[in-house]
């Protein structure tokens, strides 16, 4: 039996933090590609600790759905499903084959996927991207270099596109700091796109107030000092993820039969 294993970093505090994950499983088990699909986290039920106990499938493949390469994804989740060592790695335990996976935010088509997001969720043509800027949002700490290196990445790619007149990196909890990016941008129309997984606290509350922009801001076009910004969703809750999930499954030697895709429109139509 063929599995897929989806690893969330879940909350205690709000319930929005686990809806990618379920969102992203619900997508691929519609497929009917694997025999087993499950969801797993770090601070929710079902735990990475407990999960084993709830899957049958005798050759897994794990797929953290986290953006960076870090602490998390490279010493958390082997510890705590007893895997052999950080992404890309191979586990045999208790009978089973496990396929430990690179994080979906390091994957190539992140890039393609935020500026086509960009462009439609605040509905611009090709030729009114051009004249507009855009701010990849990452969370940032001084703690972590891998943190802000897959930020600074996905941001220089899609600057080297040439899809929007500028593009820029704006970060939480370390320079530059989002707000002093937007103000030093001259475009009359900006869009924001959070580099995060899911709906919380940063997304709803932290980053609207910093930036003034208006509540609920996901979705919303802000006027602003002469200016239109327009906030988007953060990336880990746009459907074509559950695309770069199975590639990254693909990568680790899934029987996934080419063509199948997740039935969105997405990134890989454009490889």
């Amino acid at each position: 039996m063929q599995g897929l294993l989806i690893i969330g970093h879940g909350s205690h505090l709000n319930s929005e933090s686990s809806a990618p994950v379920y969102q992203h499983a619900e997508a691929i088990r519609a497929l009917g590609i694997f025999d087993e699909v499950r969801e797993c986290f770090w601070k929710e039920e079902p735990s990475m600790r407990e999960v084993w106990d709830l899957v049958e499938a005798d050759e897994i493949y794990v797929v953290p759905l986290f953006i960076s390469e870090g602490y998390f994804t490279e010493e958390v989740i082997p510890r705590d499903l007893g895997l052999s060592g950080p992404a890309p790695s191979r586990t045999e335990r208790d009978g089973r084959t496990i396929h430990y996976c690179a994080p979906v935010g390091t994957h190539p088509w992140m890039s393609r996927m935020i500026l086509r997001r960009a462009e439609e969720s605040a509905g611009l043509s090709d030729a009114e991207a051009r004249e507009a800027g855009l701010i990849v949002i990452g969370h940032g700490t001084e703690r972590n270099s891998n943190s802000s290196e897959v930020i600074y990445r996905v941001s220089r790619e899609a600057r080297e596109s040439g899809v929007f007149a500028r593009v820029e990196t704006g970060f939480l909890d370390q320079h530059p700091e989002v707000r002093d990016v937007l103000d030093a941008m001259p475009q009359r129309r900006m869009v924001l796109v959070p580099f995060f997984v899911a709906e919380g606290w940063h997304t709803q509350e932290t980053i609207p107030d910093d930036l003034g922009i208006n509540r609920p801001a996901v979705g919303t076009v802000t006027e602003k000092d002469g200016r239109e910004i327009f906030y988007a969703a953060p990336v880990g809750t746009f459907p074509e993820v559950a695309e770069i999930i199975l590639q990254r499954a693909r990568e680790a030697g899934a029987r996934i039969p080419e063509g199948v895709k997740s039935g969105v429109a997405g990134v890989a139509d454009d490889v």
